[in-house]
């Protein structure tokens, strides 16, 4: 589990590893967030979080395009937090 010191908040910590490219730790952070996102919104993040973690084929088997959800959740987050 991602430590976040108390001078540093989980929003800022996760906006910083989202800048430095570290999508999948990123993630995990904001799928945990609530407030200021849709429940859409939070489900495609919680996908994208999990397809990055190693669990791309249930969804794929499912019928869900993993790709897709994984470009959207990034562009929810850029244009919420970034």
């Amino acid at each position: 589990m991602l430590q976040v010191t108390s001078s540093e908040t989980k929003t800022k910590r996760a906006v910083e590893l989202l800048k430095d490219g570290q999508t999948k730790k990123a993630l995990a952070i904001f799928r945990t967030f609530r407030l200021g996102l849709t429940q859409g919104e939070r489900r495609t993040i919680q996908i994208a979080s999990e397809v990055v973690s190693g669990h791309a084929h249930f969804y794929q088997s499912i019928g869900i395009d993993t790709d897709l959800e994984l470009e959207k959740a990034l562009v929810i987050l850029r244009s919420k937090y970034l």
